[in-house]
């Protein structure tokens, strides 16, 4: 990014006086943390910003970049960490990135000494520290591809290693925070080990906060203050998204998109294999009558994100969808259909506990009135949706795409739709239930409620999806590869979602792209 710039770069390195900022990207083996990071290190020290950055030097006996497809053995992930495979890679890349830089590059071995492995043992064998646990059991459950862990000796085993890497990191986080004096701290997600807990020191050490994600459209990004966008969003008041009507041409934006989501055609990812079939089609497939109301359950990866959120009506999306089928089991003269998320199988890491397998344990002979779609099958879910009287929802975001379409959606979980005025939410599973068994006077949703809904995704997918020139749209693998003019790009005044980004965390305006 900087080759050709060098005389103007160095001298913008030296005379930074602004901000202090700590840009935590921590996973040096990250291709996308490290894309992004070191690209927005050069904008905010373009604006004159004291960057930082934080890096792993080897020290965590686990991490993100770890899972049950990548390590040669499970047991052997067990027993030795990523040491043994990972973490000379990883810091050799980390290195790679940001040396040559010349920005001043922390690692958590800086601000750790034995005495904290010692206390680290102790934690992981006694924990008592619910705020720490809660990323390491993310991570765990991450690294496994689970919803749940057993008591098996490996899963007790790892999910300690994450105890303990939780406990190092909260420790020299701490120790760095107050040594540095940072303004402000940058990390990546917010979740998992060792971004979560890098997150929650910051917190506690009263440093403003800002977390940031790879977003849906190509060449988007999420930045989100104080926590991670996955929990502040939910809270996001309506005063960011509800007063202002869409012009016609926001609305005629959306809708391209809208439909465009039905393939992920202008997406970053894509997990639908084909477009919409015609209705009679979906019917004919599915052998289902199509004089019944008919209801989609659309399914999230059951490990992904796993928070604790106070408004969930359910502890996890696997006892809903079991509560779901018992219900329509009783119910013939409905009909639902169960959309397995193909990530399952097309993210990494692979789902080992998959829900269409739970299903089948609890039901080994489907009712007759349902259907399970599995990863595997390359049925469109937006095609399945348009069949349906109601959409049931745990945390997806396609809540928020059929809403605006203008078909009912009942929340169980931490969707972003809830709360919003145009979603039927579920506080506990007696209120859930009572949905289902009002379910067949659901009409689609009020001209009031869709422009709601209308106003609400047209916020989320354009405003706070902040496009980003720097990255090049057309990039195969990694996804997020910098343009030949990123340096040019970083400038003040050059990109309008740079220019937001970097304001966002130097002065904490919202991270809303109004151009």
């Amino acid at each position: 990014m900087i080759e050709g710039n060098a005389a103007e770069w160095m001298a913008s390195v030296y005379s930074a006086r602004g901000p202090k900022v700590c840009i935590a990207s921590s996973l040096g083996m990250h291709s996308t943390i490290n894309t992004i990071d070191s690209l927005i290190a050069v904008a905010l020290t373009l604006r004159g910003a004291r960057v930082e950055i934080l890096l792993c030097d080897g020290r965590l006996p686990a991490c993100q970049l770890i899972e049950h497809t990548l390590v040669p053995s499970v047991r052997r992930a067990a027993q030795r960490g990523p040491q043994a495979d990972f973490c000379a890679i990883c810091t050799d890349a980390g290195n790679r990135v940001y040396t040559p830089l010349g920005l001043p590059v922390r690692s958590f071995g800086d601000y750790l000494c034995a005495d904290d492995m010692l206390d680290s043992d102790a934690f992981a064998s006694d924990h008592h520290n619910s705020e720490l646990d809660e990323h390491a059991l993310a991570g765990a459950l991450r690294f496994f591809g689970k919803s749940t862990l057993g008591n098996s000796d490996a899963e007790i085993q790892i999910l300690n290693r994450y105890r303990q890497a939780a406990f190092l990191v909260d420790r020299a986080a701490q120790r760095l925070f107050e040594e540095r004096g940072y303004d402000v701290v940058v990390a990546h997600h917010g979740i998992y080990v060792p971004q979560g807990q890098i997150a929650r020191a910051a917190r506690a050490a009263g440093k403003r906060l800002v977390t940031w994600h790879p977003a849906y459209r190509r060449s988007t990004l999420i930045y989100q203050h104080r926590d991670t966008y996955h929990r502040e969003m939910i809270a996001e008041p309506e005063s960011r998204w509800g007063p202002r009507p869409l012009t016609e041409a926001e609305d005629n934006a959306l809708e391209r998109y809208l439909t465009e989501r039905e393939t992920g055609a202008t997406d970053w990812i894509r997990f639908q294999r084909q477009a919409p079939q015609p209705e009679r089609k979906v019917w004919d497939k599915l052998k289902l009558d199509p004089s019944k109301s008919t209801f989609l359950l659309a399914a999230n990866v059951a490990w992904d994100a796993r928070l604790h959120y106070p408004g969930s009506a359910y502890g996890d999306m696997i006892a809903w969808t079991h509560d779901t089928v018992d219900w329509f089991s009783r119910h013939p003269e409905r009909q639902l259909i169960i959309r397995c998320h193909p990530g399952e199988i097309m993210n990494s890491p692979r789902a080992q506990q998959r829900l269409d397998d739970a299903i089948q344990q609890r039901w080994p002979q489907m009712p007759p009135n349902i259907r399970v779609i599995t990863p595997e099958m390359t049925d469109n879910t937006y095609g399945l949706a348009k069949i349906c009287r109601a959409l049931l929802i745990y945390n997806t975001k396609l809540g928020v795409e059929i809403a605006a379409r203008g078909l009912p959606v009942i929340v169980a979980g931490d969707a972003w739709i809830r709360g919003k005025g145009f979603s039927h939410d579920a506080t506990d599973r007696d209120s859930y239930l009572c949905f289902l068994e009002n379910a067949e006077m659901m009409v689609r949703l009020s001209a009031s409620e869709q422009d709601r809904a209308r106003r609400y995704a047209y916020h989320f997918f354009f405003r706070r999806c902040i496009p980003v020139s720097a990255l090049d749209p057309n990039a195969g693998w990694p996804l997020t590869t910098l343009a030949s003019g990123a340096f040019a790009a970083a400038h003040p005044g050059a990109d309008p979602g740079i220019d937001t980004i970097c304001s966002g965390i130097l002065t904490g305006t919202p991270f809303e792209y109004k151009h």
